[in-house]
């Protein structure tokens, strides 16, 4: 099977979000496709089962688990199958979602599936969650369960330096999945990026065989870009940087009017062969 490593959201190679695509892949089992998923280690590994010249049918995995939809891999698999189109279609667990890719930018803009706005959650319930203080908390911004294929809580932080001191404690994460119902990533985002020109700087925590951080999150940020729709108003044109704790710079764009489109740039770093353990 033909395997390519491509770098998501990433102004450079060797940034961004790292992604395995594997090509050829209609004949693999689900298990098989999770030792594949865990054995690359990566956030996520997506598997091309079907294709036709401007789409195919993909399936996407943590090392944990199988997702019905996430935007990296999104993006970077529509990248690497069909960067020569104008668009490329994905057809996912989650829908069908469409990747157009801009000559002039190099920007590949991704239009998510919907989003759902959940409730909001008490502050004390989240903040000790991820080691910080009630202060930290952005007053005008609720913490809000949002759900774009994953589930995810959304925290508002009021600055930078509040982002950075962040981290997650995996039993208390644990009981607020339990009691949320449902497997949830936290994310959380402050008013104030490490660039100039950029608008939002974010963190992902997530549990795949442990607590990991995600170095870009598109399915999050789309989320983001409705989030800031609902409570900032209409439209949202801004740029999140992500990944710069853990040495993966990341940069997204977002864009929410009466649609929602989020973008970035892939770097290509590696294609080879890939074989399965009994040969195949």
């Amino acid at each position: 099977m033909r395997l390519t490593i491509v770098d998501v959201f990433a102004e450079q190679r060797f940034a961004g979000n790292q992604l395995a695509v594997v090509e050829e892949a209609g004949d693999l089992s689900t298990e098989a496709m999770q030792d594949i998923a865990r054995e690359m280690n990566f956030s996520e590994t997506t598997f091309v089962t079907a294709r036709t010249d401007d789409s195919a049918e993909v399936r996407i995995f943590t090392p944990a688990q199988e997702l019905p939809f996430a935007g990296h891999p999104t993006i970077g698999t529509a990248w690497t199958l069909g960067r020569d189109r104008e668009e490329f279609a994905l057809e996912l667990k989650a829908g069908r979602v469409v990747v157009r890719f801009d000559r002039d930018s190099g920007i590949a803009w991704m239009s998510p599936p919907p989003v759902i706005l959940g409730d909001s959650i008490p502050g004390e319930t989240t903040v000790k969650m991820v080691g910080l203080e009630l202060a930290d908390l952005n007053d005008e911004l609720p913490v809000q369960w949002v759900e774009c294929g994953p589930r995810f809580v959304f925290i508002g932080l009021k600055n930078l330096a509040a982002l950075r001191r962040a981290r997650l404690d995996p039993d208390l994460h644990a009981q607020l999945v339990a009691e949320g119902d449902g497997v949830a990533a936290v994310f959380l985002f402050a008013p104030e990026a490490y660039s100039a020109d950029a608008d939002y700087s974010a963190r992902l925590f997530f549990n795949a065989n442990g607590i990991r951080e995600d170095p870009a999150t598109g399915s999050a940020n789309s989320g983001l870009a409705a989030y800031l729709r609902q409570h900032l108003g209409a439209p949202i044109d801004v740029i999140v940087e992500q990944g710069f704790e853990i040495q993966r710079p990341s940069r997204l764009y977002l864009k929410a009017d009466a649609d929602i489109a989020v973008g970035g740039k892939v770097q290509l770093v590696l294609v080879g062969d890939l074989f399965t353990a009994d040969g195949a």
